[in-house]
């Protein structure tokens, strides 16, 4: 990474499959690494996993804010990744920011957004939406916007896809089922003829064909992440007519969602069942869930990123397609977010990226020696960014 890695010290909260990605990948680039959780369940195979002693586990409630901003200001961490689930990103943060150390997290939640000004008050640098959809996504939509005159749309294309599918949905989860069904019943806010709005999650399936995967199909989701914010506040990104982002799977998954929704499968209000207060969800979850793990399968991420100038006459077309580790046990879910999250990370530390406040990873795309710097660490670990149709940074090419 440089030569100054083992001077850099990082907290990774979440002992998940993903922070235990990123904690295995800084480890062996000599950085001293801490994993927190509340889970000591958690903790245990994360350290399995990473498989070396001088990571050090720690058991800590991400959710108490007084004792996380303790643990924090007791400890001279350079940054914190966090690798939550989502409905304890934002507490996280204000816990972050409040001990003034610098993040980068996984997600994004909207109301990351309205942290900005504590951040930057705090002098605390802050980039969340940190992985491949949002992350890496956002970044090429970045650099496409300050390398394509008169930009008209933006279109993002990603998926984590299980190597071969298989019934009931041909598709294989790798984080929370809750995060999968918010996903498909969350309504999808895109840009349209030049506005926001908001569409319903699903809708727009269009077919998409993947060199190397094959035929696929998409549809809208809520991905665009701060994207949205930047079309508003950037003056680079405002005469955008038309941005979105979908989400890839395998030809009729769609349909199969949908039968779900419609019989309320997906619904979160209790009923009565033999006396018992349930929710259709929870049932569902405890009927699919074990179905939909990827287990010992093969993972792959497809992401495709264009970006069309006025007219169609200039044109940027990126391609990422990654795959399972088998060497390292490491899927192509975590690869690609993971690695991403603590490459950037370690920018932070190095003192490559200085800002104060919260930077969108959009904006990182639109910094030619940073995103060089990116894409050069990614393609350390074999993660390859396809450019078709422009001229790029000599580091695009395969």
């Amino acid at each position: 990474m440089t030569e100054l890695t083992w001077l850099m010290r990082f907290l990774i909260l979440g002992s998940g499959l993903m922070g235990s990605v990123a904690a295995k990948y800084l480890i062996e680039k000599d950085i001293e690494v801490s994993v927190g959780s509340n889970d000591k369940k958690s903790l245990k195979y994360c350290a399995d996993f990473v498989g070396d002693p001088r990571l050090e586990t720690v058991l800590i409630d991400v959710s108490n804010h007084d004792e996380t901003t303790k643990f924090l200001k007791e400890n001279n961490f350079d940054v914190v990744i966090n690798a939550l689930p989502h409905v304890v990103s934002v507490p996280a943060i204000k816990a972050e920011i409040d001990a003034g150390v610098n993040i980068v997290d996984m997600a994004f939640e909207r109301d990351q957004m309205h942290l900005r000004d504590r951040a930057k008050e705090m002098g605390v640098t802050m980039i969340t939406g940190c992985g491949v959809d949002p992350g890496i996504g956002n970044m090429l939509a970045g650099y496409g916007v300050v390398n394509v005159k008169n930009v008209e749309s933006v279109k993002i294309y990603c998926g984590g896809l299980p190597r071969v599918p298989k019934p009931p949905l041909n598709y294989r989860i790798l984080f929370h089922i809750n995060s999968v069904w918010n996903v498909y019943t969350r309504k999808a806010r895109i840009i349209r003829n030049g506005s926001l709005q908001e569409v319903e999650a699903l809708s727009g399936l269009e077919p998409i064909y993947v060199e190397g995967v094959g035929q696929l199909e998409a549809f809208f989701t809520d991905g665009l992440a701060s994207l949205t914010f930047t079309f508003m506040e950037d003056e680079r990104f405002r005469g955008i007519k038309d941005m979105f982002e979908k989400t890839l799977r395998y030809p009729g998954h769609v349909d199969k969602v949908k039968a779900l929704i419609e019989c309320e499968l997906l619904s979160k209000e209790p009923i009565n069942f033999k006396g018992m207060e349930i929710t259709p969800r929870e049932f569902l979850n405890t009927i699919l869930g074990p179905k939909l793990r990827l287990g010992d399968e093969e993972d792959l991420m497809v992401l495709k990123v264009i970006v069309e100038g006025e007219g169609g006459e200039e044109k940027q077309v990126f391609e990422l397609v990654d795959y399972y580790d088998k060497k390292k046990k490491v899927t192509a879910m975590g690869r690609t977010t993971a690695y991403t999250a603590s490459i950037v990370a370690s920018l932070i530390a190095s003192g490559k990226i200085r800002d104060k406040g919260m930077v969108t990873t959009e904006d990182l795309g639109t910094r030619k020696e940073v995103f060089r710097e990116i894409i050069r660490m990614l393609r350390e670990e074999n993660i390859r960014i396809k450019a078709v149709k422009c001229e790029v940074l000599e580091d695009f090419t395969p």
